[in-house]
């Protein structure tokens, strides 16, 4: 409110004095509420060897993809704007209601930006590279071919070698042989039980780099998680022609935070008044250089996950408060 208080005075300065008795339109504040979330994602992606893990390493691993979100982080950011619904004029000194703008009560636009969001781009399992052992084998097959002698056509049996993708069993297995192999060479290289002789760097270096091996194919069975940190933002503006202020903001899924109409860990945000405003004396409603205002209501603001608070804090409502009248002229 104090830009716009700024920005009345000095229009009020180039006008001067002949402008005192302008009819001035305006529009009472209202109060709207920014919802920030931070959501923490992770995505599980299971190994395409997963099936085979127990039986050719003896060890349980989990196989399916899943997705997984829970919220780390939520604010909740109050904004005074202008009520579209709550238009006055008034005719009267200029520098009274310049004053009643600095002070909040009176809202001549916007003072709070807008922000949009979207979702990340989605995830899927990648394991491109991941172990050095080929795609095929070599099969020798048999084929027969007709060979002509001096006195009749035979078949003649002939042997030759082709390369033929391997089943995921196979590659199960070789990516199995080849952790186990890891595993004995790094036994061999601790215990100096190697016809090479490691020492200091290159013992520490032969070692890491066999960690990092079987680190690679033991991903092709246990799979790999990847977490991300999703940001949204929600805008509530509650609204005085309602009785139990209680507004959905978002629903929480395993893809993230969504909004309504979407199954999810419902979000609300729940207002509280405090204590009761004075009413108005309705004599007092009209009359030259009549300015209307309006008296925020505070509310307990809470922020549940469900039906249990998460976040607490106490907000002033404009709109949900009540309505006066300062008069700029006797």
């Amino acid at each position: 409110m104090k830009r716009t208080g700024t920005l009345l005075l000095l229009l009020f300065l180039l006008l001067g004095t002949a402008l005192r008795a302008q009819e001035i339109s305006y529009a009472l504040p209202a109060t709207s509420v920014t919802v920030k979330v931070e959501v923490r994602q992770e995505s599980f992606f299971a190994g395409p060897y997963a099936a085979y893990a127990k039986r050719m390493l003896n060890i349980s691993v989990q196989d399916k993809d899943q997705v997984s979100a829970v919220l780390t982080g939520v604010e909740l950011i109050p904004h005074v704007e202008a009520d579209t619904q709550a238009w006055h004029t008034c005719e009267g000194e200029s520098a009274a209601l310049l004053s009643l703008s600095a002070q909040g009560l009176i809202s001549l636009g916007n003072q709070a930006p807008r922000a949009d969001w979207r979702f990340l781009p989605g995830l899927s399992g990648d394991f491109t590279g991941k172990g050095l052992t080929s795609p095929q084998r070599e099969e020798t097959r048999i084929e027969y071919r007709n060979v002509q002698t001096d006195t009749a056509i035979v078949r003649v049996p002939v042997e030759h070698k082709v390369l033929v993708d391997k089943t995921l069993e196979e590659k199960a297995q070789a990516a199995a042989k080849m952790i186990l192999s890891v595993r004995e060479e790094r036994l061999n290289i601790a215990t100096g039980n190697t016809d090479a002789n490691y020492s200091g760097e290159a013992l520490q270096a032969a070692l890491k780099e066999l960690d990092r091996t079987e680190q690679e194919y033991m991903a092709l069975f246990r799979g790999y998680s990847v977490v991300r940190y999703l940001t949204a933002t929600y805008e509530v503006v509650p609204a005085s022609t309602v009785n139990e202020h209680r507004y959905l903001v978002f629903r929480l899924t395993d893809e993230g935070p969504v909004g309504s109409g979407v199954k999810g860990v419902p979000y609300y945000l729940e207002l509280y008044p405090e204590g009761t405003l004075p009413e108005e004396n309705q004599d007092r409603r009209k009359g030259r250089g009549a300015v209307r205002y309006r008296i925020p209501q505070v509310c307990r603001t809470v922020l549940t996950e469900n039906t249990t608070p998460i976040l607490q804090t106490r907000i002033p409502f404009y709109q949900l408060g009540r309505e006066s009248t300062l008069f700029l002229t006797k």
